[in-house]
């Protein structure tokens, strides 16, 4: 065998088999041996993911336009916070008369719907009417009566008409948030002109790793920690969405804004201990606890770091345990017949 590569299979056997090795307290004269409690950690934090600063969909109010609109002059910025009734957009062109018309139209057509139907009742109460008849009405109602309830939501948010016809000043339904996107050339009927999201409904929106999802009680931002509130039951790839609680003022974020945020996850056997606790054998990591008078290597999966220390979990637990935190080397290299130091 190449004698190279000879000494490292008995490092790595060595080490195969440090975590069941123990030495004698005795057999370690005069090191300075420093042991300090490894410090229970119940929460501690991950790899930062991805996050937007944004809402759920259905917790925004949206405003459909009930035509097509040719143009629309935004009269605050996205983003910007809005009191209910205040002007938001001007919608332009020729069909803005049109809509007014056709809202007139509808209400009195709703209105003389709803008087036949009232009156035709009593008649089909008394068989006075054929089942034929009376369900024509019934269906003529309700038809117009949707047709007029569409517009009138629409028509609520006017605030009053324009001296140009061809114009419609539109008022905030709530109090919030504004978000659009300025279209390049007006909006179908249908289209959302806008969408308020109201206080306490905007949050941050995260992609966690699936593995860890379950086990996330928080994500940090800067000097902000916001609880997860929601977190998705499907997968999207490798990811999970999860939602925190409503942002406070306190945090400084804008809506839409991206950001990277650090997830607390939550731990059982974790610990805080100084890096120099740490050493390594081969591919596993290891800290020597002390058990009466001896030394004993256990393994432990490093997690992160703060600072000058390191979070690690270790599967058979560290409560109330004396850990060696100085003249680590040295007993490695007993442990692998090294000598010390």
């Amino acid at each position: 065998m190449n004698r190279t590569i000879l000494p490292a299979l008995m490092l790595i056997a060595a080490a195969g088999t440090a975590a069941a090795q123990t030495v004698e307290l005795a057999a370690l004269g005069s090191l300075d041996l420093v042991f300090e409690p490894a410090v229970p950690v119940t929460v501690y934090p991950g790899q930062p993911v991805g996050g937007e600063v944004t809402f759920r969909k259905g917790e925004a109010f949206n405003v459909p336009s009930s035509g097509r609109v040719q143009q629309i002059e935004y009269l605050v910025e996205p983003g910007s916070p809005v009191a209910q009734g205040q002007p938001f957009a001007v919608l332009r062109g020729p069909e803005m008369h049109h809509f007014e018309m056709s809202y007139e139209s509808s209400q009195a057509l709703a209105e003389a719907a709803e008087r036949r139907f009232r009156s035709n009742k009593a008649l089909y109460g008394r068989k006075a009417i054929s089942e034929s008849q009376w369900l024509e009405i019934s269906e003529q109602y309700y038809t117009l009566m949707l047709e007029y309830e569409h517009m009138r939501h629409f028509f609520e948010l006017v605030i009053s008409p324009d001296d140009d016809p061809d114009s419609l000043t539109l008022g905030a339904p709530v109090d919030g948030l504004i978000v659009y996107d300025s279209p390049d050339s007006g909006v179908e009927e249908g289209d959302s002109v806008a969408a308020f999201a109201p206080a306490g409904t905007v949050r941050l929106k995260v992609a966690l790793p699936a593995g860890i999802s379950a086990d996330v009680t928080a994500v940090s931002v800067g000097e902000c920690e916001l609880p997860i509130e929601r977190i998705s039951a499907m997968t999207e790839g490798f990811f999970v969405q999860a939602w925190t609680q409503s942002l406070q003022d306190s945090c400084h974020l804008m809506l839409g804004q991206q950001v990277l945020a650090t997830p607390m996850i939550r731990s059982a056997n974790t610990y805080r201990l100084p890096r120099s606790a740490v050493f390594q054998l081969a591919l596993d990591n290891y800290v020597l606890v002390r058990n009466g008078d001896t030394l004993t290597a256990q393994v432990v999966e490093l997690l992160g770091s703060e600072g000058d220390s390191y979070l690690l979990r270790a599967s058979a637990g560290l409560d109330q345990a004396d850990v060696l935190v100085a003249s680590v080397s040295a007993v490695q290299g007993i442990l692998l017949g090294l000598g010390g130091e």
